[in-house]
């Protein structure tokens, strides 16, 4: 017996036809055929790089312009603290200002002043006092820092005590310098002189003419060697050790070492700290005033000193606004060189 027929369909043709519905009101046939399809995965595609650029763009714009905001109060009050002074001093160099002239401040006069300064023989003096005084202060400074450096740089007892103590003329301020070496430098109650003649050997005039400006190039020794002191040491404290007990396993004596290991790595600490003092040494005042007024005569007359010279005591304000932007124009050249061989330096070692 064959099963029974359903609505006059034989039943195998009743059961490939009349299906279970499937869910959501979709056939069987519809529901199999979505099951056998393989599944899709949506991929989340980026933007486009145009509009990521467009989107980095905009936001390092609005991040400029919030760190501009921030940067605007400093940038203004240096403005009006720095530039407009040095602005107004370069149109008070034009005019014939002499503060005892009434009217005098509007006389514009052109590049009079400084064709004065420049035809002064009292220039070309200041020029050569303080060139000779950068220099040989400088270079003083330089070797003893060396010196000093590499002595503090040793494994001793009380080495933290005496690397304070080392740093006291650091601190000590440039007028209390010049009036403790004056009293140092005196003639006849001096300290340096109470030595001379215990030692038997005759007093020295410290300040007179011959020996003024070796007077004040050993103060500024005194004071400032501690400043480049500082720089040594942190160039021989970021010295790799292992280099150096290579060096000396392969046999290097400590000159060998310095010459060819450690005075290399220190050059561009060296060049740093000369840059700075040379230039510090060509503005000197308060201590030379106070220790010889630039006297006797004009031996210790630096630019500064000519330049107070001018303007306090001959009143002639233009002329001296002349002087101070030729001591500019001066320091810039001789620091030329020195800031030219640093820039060759570091953008040699630095990657290309």
């Amino acid at each position: 017996m064959t099963q029974p027929e359903k609505d006059g369909l034989p039943w195998w043709a009743s059961a490939s036809t009349h299906r279970p519905p499937a869910r959501g009101g979709a056939s069987y046939d519809d529901a199999r055929t979505a099951e056998n399809k393989p599944a899709t995965v949506k991929r989340v595609t980026s933007a486009p790089a145009g509009a990521r650029g467009v989107t980095d763009s905009r936001r390092a714009r609005r991040d400029r312009r919030a760190a501009s905001w921030f940067i605007f109060p400093a940038a203004f009050v240096l403005t009006v603290v720095t530039l407009a002074p040095l602005a107004y001093s370069l149109f008070v160099s034009f005019t014939n200002w002499t503060l005892t002239v009434p009217g005098s401040d509007q006389q514009f006069i052109g590049l009079a002043n400084y064709g004065r300064v420049l035809a002064s023989p009292a220039f070309w003096k200041t020029v050569q006092v303080t060139m000779t005084f950068a220099l040989s202060a400088t270079g003083l400074e330089l070797l003893l820092s060396v010196a000093f450096a590499l002595m503090l740089n040793q494994q001793f007892v009380g080495r933290g005590l005496i690397r304070a103590l080392v740093l006291i003329p650091l601190v000590i301020t440039p007028a209390v310098v010049g009036m403790f070496w004056k009293l140092l430098y005196d003639d006849q109650q001096g300290v340096f002189n109470f030595f001379l003649v215990s030692s038997g050997l005759p007093r020295i005039h410290w300040l007179d003419q011959s020996w003024a400006l070796t007077s004040v190039v050993l103060t500024d020794v005194w004071q400032w060697t501690p400043f480049l002191v500082l720089i040594v040491l942190a160039g021989l404290h970021s010295l790799d050790v292992e280099m150096l007990e290579a060096a000396r396993i392969d046999g290097a004596n400590r000159y060998q070492t310095f010459r060819y290991l450690t005075l290399p790595h220190l050059i561009p600490y060296l060049m740093v700290g000369v840059f700075f003092r040379l230039l510090d040494a060509m503005k000197d005042f308060d201590k030379i005033y106070l220790l010889t007024q630039g006297g006797p005569g004009s031996e210790t007359s630096t630019f500064s000193i000519y330049a107070f010279d001018t303007g306090f005591r001959i009143f002639q304000i233009g002329r001296t606004s002349a002087i101070a932007w030729l001591i500019a124009l001066v320091s810039f050249v001789v620091s030329l060189p020195l800031l030219w061989v640093m820039s060759r330096r570091i953008s040699r070692e630095m990657p290309s």
